[in-house]
């Protein structure tokens, strides 16, 4: 304690006068008079101004400090906001605030923001932290729901759970009930999530049901329960949990798990329920109930590794081929390098070994095995410039591949596919998703990588990046002409890449994939971003030709800029060039203040399923540090 006057009497009161400095367990007071109990740490301040851990302030002509925490008064301001800024605040007549409960109330109680006095209470009570109540509500509109009017109730039930009842009234829709539950505990969290309605523009009873929960049991065992369902598929576009909410999602997952993880070795046993959206027949969707999977790792002697891959997967759906798939993937690897790593090999060996046991109209039992070899070498080349502050690296990379497979037409296909030719895939060797297929080979992959990079202030930063590769197959065979044909030339298209980075703040980025006989990019891509400062800017283009893979050609977008200390601007868009419409679209403005925010957002979204429906609205929210939010996110 510091002031221009203090005494003390016999009795342990103390008496302070003029610019009295008060610290004690996180409370700073200052005050213009103080009488200070030490025994019972009672105090009676005069023209006093109290600020707490979290940024609480109270002010008033007459406080009284009850206890550590606690502090009641005449004539009294509350507020978060910082001294230089007091954009809002409570006035009140007298007021009690008790930091360590959390509470705060107040009678005769005016709300001022802006040095405006926006409402009058008789009686005003919130809570600091997490405490049972009323929250604010929220309030938003679109075409797809009309006004929507949400008023949530929290119950603070124990320390390690609670709960969110929110009825949530649409003008188009009707009432739905929204529960969420939450627990955590030291092995783990729950979550829960139920939301229901009698909807009256299609007559039908209409809900979701949401989970998110995860346990560890053991430092090697955890496991998770992630459900999402709905009951028609339209639900997640017409009532999503939040912006953005998969509303042009084709499904909905749900999955449960249970892993055992052991340094590099691991077993996890999972199952996997989907759910088609938009409409259309879930009947032929395939599921997964179950799966087990293990992965383990042998050092041979230093540097050879042994691995071996298990497969166990049962496959359900009510129309198509069901069964049971089991696969067997045993591999081989023998690295060597010299030159200090500047020349390094790889030759692996790896085979594949796959039963099933097939079920549609009648049962049967198949099998293949296929045995793969590869040697994939590469070296890396530099230049250091003369001023030591650029340095150029090119790096050649090949790759042999060679693999003896029968054919796996007649074999059941359950979920693999063969991956278009990317520079992710280009070095890989059997491109097949998933255990159901794999590539008779012949191939020389090649990859060239060249990167140059810059140094300054200490830091090294690659300024330009290209890749360019592409493969020969002298096989020119498939294993499976109705997953994919075979090649008609034995040279793939030419895959390229480039990044350059003229500031660390910018990107541009070029790629795709260009056949030589039509003159075609098949697959090419681009984008542009920027960022810095709390500011950025993404702009990218997608294209996709008929002959590569599905055709598909999309423009996305999304930015935010400040437009002054305070006020900032955000968008995203995404627009479907070849169906000509808005995938999804919204723009809006955000207030960013010490002790309060605000933001208006308007939207368009697709809706999944449909050739026209879309939704178009608007929300804003308006928060209050410490008083909680009123409107939607």
């Amino acid at each position: 304690m510091t002031a221009d006057e203090i005494q003390r009497d016999p009795y342990g009161q103390i008496q302070a006068q003029g610019d009295v400095h008060f610290t004690s367990k996180g409370v700073d007071i200052r005050a213009d008079a103080l009488n200070f109990d030490v025994d019972s740490q009672a105090t009676d301040l005069q023209n006093a101004k109290i600020e707490m851990k979290g940024g609480h302030k109270l002010s008033g002509s007459h406080l009284q400090r009850i206890d550590l925490e606690t502090f009641q008064g005449e004539n009294v301001v509350y507020t978060l906001c910082p001294d230089d800024d007091g954009a809002w605040k409570i006035v009140a007549n007298s007021a009690y605030l008790d930091h360590d409960s959390g509470e705060f109330a107040a009678r005769g109680a005016q709300f001022v923001w802006g040095g405006i006095p926006v409402f009058y209470t008789p009686y005003w009570s919130h809570s600091l932290y997490r405490n049972s109540g009323l929250l604010t509500p929220k309030f938003s509109n679109s075409t797809r729901r009309g006004t929507q009017i949400d008023i949530p109730l929290y119950w603070a039930a124990s320390p390690n759970w609670d709960m969110t009842f929110t009825p949530r009234w649409m003008s188009l829709r009707g009432t739905m009930t929204d529960i969420e539950w939450r627990h955590r505990s030291n092995i783990g969290d729950e979550l829960i999530q139920v939301q229901g309605l009698n909807d009256k523009e299609t007559g039908t009873q209409r809900g979701r049901l949401r989970t998110d929960m995860g346990w560890r049991f053991l430092p090697t065992i955890d496991a998770a329960v992630n459900i999402d369902a709905v009951n028609d598929g339209f639900y997640i576009a017409d009532f999503p949990l939040y912006s953005g909410d998969r509303e042009s999602a084709s499904y909905l997952t749900s999955n449960a798990s249970v892993a055992w993880r052991d340094g590099s070795d691991s077993a996890i046993f999972s199952t996997r329920y989907q759910q088609v959206l938009g409409g259309a027949s879930n009947a032929s969707t395939l599921q997964v109930l179950p799966r087990l999977q293990t992965r383990n790792y042998f050092n041979i002697v230093e540097g050879q590794t042994f691995k071996l891959e298990h497969q166990s997967t049962l496959f359900q759906r009510d129309l198509g081929v069901s069964g049971l798939r089991v696969g067997l993937r045993p591999s081989w690897s023998i690295p060597w390098e010299m030159q200090g790593g500047a020349v390094s090999t790889v030759w692996a060996m790896q085979a594949q070994a796959v039963g099933y046991d097939s079920r549609n109209a009648t049962s049967s039992a198949s099998h293949y095995s296929a045995l793969a070899t590869s040697i994939q070498m590469q070296a890396r080349f530099e230049k250091v410039f003369a001023d030591q502050q650029w340095r150029h690296e090119i790096k050649p990379i090949i790759r042999f591949d060679v693999s003896s497979a029968p054919d796996q037409s007649l074999q059941p296909r359950y979920d693999s596919s063969l991956l278009p030719l990317n520079l992710s895939n280009l070095m890989q060797g059997n491109r097949y998703s998933g255990w159901d297929r794999f590539e008779r080979m012949r191939k020389v992959s090649l990859m060239f990588v060249s990167t140059l990079q810059s140094k300054g202030d200490g830091q090294v930063r690659t300024v330009l990046e290209t890749t360019v590769g592409m493969a020969y197959d002298g096989l020119r065979e498939t294993v499976d002409a109705t997953a994919a044909a075979a090649p008609v030339r034995a040279n793939s298209n030419l895959l390229a890449e480039m990044a350059w980075m003229p500031h660390q703040q910018w990107k541009l980025s070029l790629g795709g994939q260009y056949h030589e006989p039509t003159n075609l990019w098949v697959e090419a891509h681009g984008g542009l971003s920027w960022s810095g400062q709390g500011q950025y800017f993404n702009m990218s283009w997608r294209r996709t030709d008929a002959s590569y893979s599905l055709a598909a050609e999309s423009v996305t977008l999304a930015a935010k800029l400040k437009l002054n200390r305070r006020w900032s601007t955000n968008t995203s868009n995404q627009y479907d060039m070849l169906r000509k419409h808005v995938i999804q679209t919204r723009l809006g403005v955000a207030y960013n203040h010490a002790c309060w925010d605000f933001s208006l957002e308007g939207f368009k979204s697709y809706q999944v399923g449909t050739n026209s429906l879309t939704d178009i609205g608007w929300r804003f929210l308006l928060t209050f540090d410490g008083l909680g939010s009123f409107g939607d996110k």
